[in-house]
């Protein structure tokens, strides 16, 4: 489908007339092309014939549903937002509404104020990035689960994805909160050949015993109360893809039994059922606990351990890869600039010399979240202190609260800085201070070699 006009198109999907009536005569009002359909079914094949902007749709609707809507959306790879409207509204729902990649999830009954400033958020944000061809998307798709990193311990993870991507064995990833331990997990299934296959993640802390084993395996009518039909697991729509298990340490010992029959046997039966499904999955796992020491204590079998432990991958936490800063700062910022509506390009020198020092207990997602909040409150094009939680402005790599100016050097890392200055102004000196020659012999980001210039007073 080819886009010639200019006009934001918008399709409104509800059984209830009246709904339809009022958003299809709001938006209109406001310039857009609105299209209305009162079912999931009609919505579908309106997708399929024309490129909308946005769908607003219900969840409840007879035949397929809104979230069958979307789900065809997210399948087709539609270059569309989606808001979700209902009455019905649950917080399992609206996580998985969003999890499938809708904007919002709006509850009954809305106010048509709230919608529309949702809505002129999301049309603010595609001008702002343009209408993309499908192979724009596909790039931007890449970028946005590109690991991010000038660090030795990134490089050294990215190599490691790229040999053990190509194989079907199962993959643990360890490590803190916060450090991408999922982005890990997308690298590994977009390098391997299964990329063209589903990749679906599952967290495996927040959910109770019997409710995982229904949603790994799925489950037949009946097989339980509320089992109202038969579902299939999440081993079912990861067939011939991969399927991500998250905190996997907190799974169950006996659903690790079944778990270790998948892994071996590739094979399986749904909660109730008795109908043996083979499946083709690789399996990637990942914990922030030590698995040896929940061996130790019974709570984790070691054979289970020892299947998936076929390659181990470790994502180290941000104060010891403290390299990363910069270009994970210019991606978060040009993501939330994107978001916002706002043109916020950088970070002061004070800003950037505190997140290199900064402990980072939160980690990556800490990171994000301060930049998120920042460009928010920024009024200008960069991110300045003030738009940083001052109490942060105190912590320590011990805790202590001290300034921010306090002496945080210790011998070792004075020399090694000295090093690394000399290495730095020599390679200046080399290429007559052209930054980006040198910061490709260094291997370096230009932005990177920009603030060790500036940290190191070379200029």
């Amino acid at each position: 489908m080819t886009r010639t006009d200019k006009k934001a198109r918008m399709l409104v999907v509800d059984d209830e007339p009246g709904i339809r009536q009022v958003l299809e005569t709001a938006f209109t009002d406001r310039g857009l092309d609105v299209t209305t359909a009162s079912n999931g079914d009609k919505a579908i094949e309106l997708l399929e014939e024309k490129e909308f902007d946005v769908v607003i749709t219900d969840l409840k609707m007879p035949g397929r549903d809104g979230m069958a809507v979307l789900r065809f959306g997210r399948e087709s790879n539609l270059n569309t937002s989606f808001i979700m409207i209902t009455a019905y509204g649950t917080i399992e729902t609206a996580v998985e509404a969003i999890r499938l990649g809708a904007e919002d999830f709006i509850a009954k009954p809305f106010k048509l104020e709230e919608i529309e400033l949702k809505v002129d958020r999301i049309l603010r944000r595609r001008e702002q990035q343009g209408i993309k061809t499908p192979d724009e998307l596909v790039r931007d798709v890449g970028e946005s689960r590109r690991i991010i990193g000038d660090s030795k311990s990134t490089k050294q993870l990215l190599k490691m994805i790229e040999k053990i991507g190509p194989s079907r064995s199962s993959v643990l990833i360890t490590g803190p909160s916060g450090t991408g331990k999922e982005l890990v997990a997308r690298a590994i299934h977009d390098a391997s050949p299964r990329s063209g296959r589903p990749f679906v993640a599952l967290n495996c802390a927040a959910l109770a015993p019997g409710v995982l084993e229904s949603e790994l395996f799925g489950h037949e009518r009946g097989a339980f109360t509320g089992a109202t039909g038969q579902r299939a697991g999440r081993f079912e729509q990861a067939h011939t893809g991969t399927l991500f298990l998250d905190e996997v340490a907190e799974i169950d010992p006996s659903i690790q039994t079944k778990l270790l029959r998948v892994l071996q046997e590739g094979e399986f039966e749904r909660v109730g059922g008795q109908q043996t499904i083979k499946v083709d999955v690789r399996i990637v796992a990942a914990t922030n606990r030590d698995l040896r020491q929940a061996i130790e204590k019974g709570d984790f079998r070691e054979d289970f351990y020892y299947r998936l432990n076929v390659f181990s991958l470790r994502t180290e936490p941000l104060k010891h890869r403290r390299d990363d800063i910069p270009a994970l700062v210019d991606i978060f910022l040009a993501r939330f600039s994107a978001e916002t509506g706002k043109n916020v390009t950088g970070v002061d020198d004070e800003v950037m010399s505190f997140f290199m020092r900064y402990p980072w207990p939160g980690n990556i997602r800490e990171l994000e979240n301060m930049l998120e909040r920042a460009v928010v409150l920024c009024e200008g094009d960069t991110i300045t202190v003030e738009e940083v939680p001052q109490e942060l402005f105190f912590v320590q790599e011990d805790d202590e609260p001290e300034p921010m100016d306090a002496p945080a050097h210790g011998s070792l890392i004075e020399r090694t800085d000295k090093l690394e200055s000399e290495m730095i102004q020599t390679a200046l000196e080399r290429f007559r201070w052209n930054k980006t020659k040198a910061a490709e012999h260094l291997g370096l980001k230009r932005t990177t070699l920009q603030y060790k210039i500036k940290k190191y007073g070379l200029e």
